[in-house]
């Protein structure tokens, strides 16, 4: 095979191309049938698969069976079960007086070749969500996972292919290669990670008039308020903190409290952090360790305190770590540190927790925690971003029907849902007129085309639906005698 990027990008695109047809052929229950077994074989190996996930990116073998495999079996029944009748054709609305005789349907045809390219932090969940909606809606999809867990992204494609054939195609290799597959000319490209790749992403689909989604970084903000019920909430920011070892794009990385129950919830969370040091693992580069150590080692530096752990280059794994006093223009505060680390501030009032969460340029998600509702959905209805959890944060992702999005640095793809599906597809009209005489509209133009135009706008005048008797006749016997 050639080592030339731009080669290997190509025949992968071509190869998908050859392949696509055929598959969009197929009935969309039959490409439902078919990617049930693919996902029935990925289960069937389901161990197989978790220990290979542990080995590439050293999350515990609980989160990998959680945040990774157990997802497959969910995201697979909801697509084959939902996914066809989200693709069903769509009467579209004609006006039978206006435009008699006529009918329009709107059906969802695939793009294409869909462009996956997927980072290392999931590498099999995070595919998978683009996967199994693009090929039942009948396109094909060139996956190009990450360079840092090549095994995972491979074994996931040869698994499907073995089903499938070539509507399901692996391009391997670094950055370099992820910008040749764009070059290459897919349909559509669908993007995860950092935000400064994903503009150069954007650029470039934009200059070949290709269609793309990006789902990018985040910088969460848990707002826990003084009503919360505080040991839950503790244990539930924690996790939201170092799941993952918070290399997880919707991660809580800020935390703003109440400063009416800080004193009580402080000591609850560096304890729930301090206890779970156990199960968080080593991040998966040196290269994202060095982050998060810059990020706290400047905090530090400008007066910043760590309220737990340290940072100790013999330390392996990385201690969970949050800081307070950071200031606001800190990369700490502003920048994805992607780590096990959070920064914590205090807000007197509603107002000012919603101002601190919102003060970020990144935009995915942020959590509530509150023990009354009506406040927890007021405080969210304010906050900029794609989703807000209440009393509870990020585990959304793994629930197919429901939209994983964000706004500003986060991107504003869609991942997941019905709304994903839309981008994975594109519309088609279809009109169909069944009249045997010229249109009214239709040259030559002359008075008696004026007189139907007037009529038509006192109808909405009068209302539409509520036009006189006279106005409703008047418009018939326009339209009748401009149809003779």
């Amino acid at each position: 095979m050639s080592t030339n990027p731009a080669a290997q990008a190509s025949s992968a695109v071509a190869r998908a191309r050859a392949a696509q047809p055929a598959w969009a052929a197929l009935a969309v229950t039959e490409r439902a049938k078919r990617l049930r077994a693919a996902g029935l074989a990925i289960l069937l190996r389901a161990e197989e698969l978790a220990q290979l996930i542990v080995t590439e990116t050293h999350k515990p073998l609980a989160e990998a069976y959680s945040s990774e495999v157990l997802g497959v079996g969910d995201l697979v029944a909801y697509w084959c079960k939902h996914g066809p009748g989200q693709l069903a054709p769509r009467k579209g609305l004609v006006p039978a007086l206006e435009l008699p005789g006529k009918k329009a349907v709107v059906h969802r045809v695939p793009r294409g070749v869909v462009a996956c390219i997927s980072p290392w932090n999931y590498p099999v969940s995070l595919p998978m969500r683009t996967i199994v909606p693009a090929l039942l809606g009948g396109n094909a999809v060139v996956l190009k996972p990450s360079e840092i867990t090549p095994r995972s992204g491979a074994w996931l494609v040869q698994a499907l292919h073995a089903r499938l054939g070539d509507v399901v195609t692996l391009l391997e290799g670094d950055g370099a290669a992820g910008a040749a597959l764009v070059e290459a000319g897919p349909d559509l490209v669908v993007f995860t990670g950092s935000t400064r790749t994903g503009r150069k992403v954007a650029v470039a689909c934009a200059e070949r008039g290709i269609p793309c989604e990006l789902e990018l970084g985040g910088k969460d903000c848990a707002i826990v308020l003084d009503d919360c019920a505080v040991d839950r909430t503790a244990q539930g920011v924690a996790w939201g903190i170092l799941t993952n070892a918070g290399q997880n794009c919707s991660g809580i990385e800020r935390v703003a409290v109440h400063q009416g129950i800080a004193h009580v919830f402080v000591p609850k969370l560096v304890a729930a952090m301090e206890k779970a040091a156990r199960d968080v693992p080593e991040l998966v580069t040196p290269a994202q360790r060095a982050i998060v150590e810059r990020h706290v080692q400047d905090a530090l530096g400008r007066g910043a305190v760590l309220l737990t752990g340290r940072i100790d280059a013999t330390d392996r794994p990385l201690p969970p770590l949050l800081l307070a006093r950071v200031p606001a223009d800190a990369p700490a505060w502003c920048d994805e540190s992607f780590g096990p680390v959070a920064v914590l501030v205090q807000g007197a009032d509603d107002a000012e927790l919603v101002a601190l969460a919102n003060d970020s340029r990144y935009g995915l998600g942020a959590s509530v925690w509150s023990g009354n509702a009506d406040r927890a959905d007021a405080l969210a209805a304010q906050l900029r971003c794609g989703m807000v959890w209440i009393n509870n944060h990020s585990f959304s992702g793994a629930l197919p029907d429901l939209p994983w999005t964000g706004v500003g640095d986060s991107g504003t793809g869609v991942t997941n849902s019905p709304d994903a599906l839309a981008h994975m597809t594109r519309p088609r009209l279809v009109v169909a007129d069944g009249n045997r005489k010229p249109e009214p509209w239709w040259y030559p133009y002359g008075d008696k085309l004026v007189e139907l135009m007037r009529v038509l706008v006192a109808r909405q005048q009068s209302g539409g639906v509520g036009a006189t008797v006279k106005t409703l006749r008047a418009l018939r016997a326009r339209m009748a005698e401009l149809s003779k």
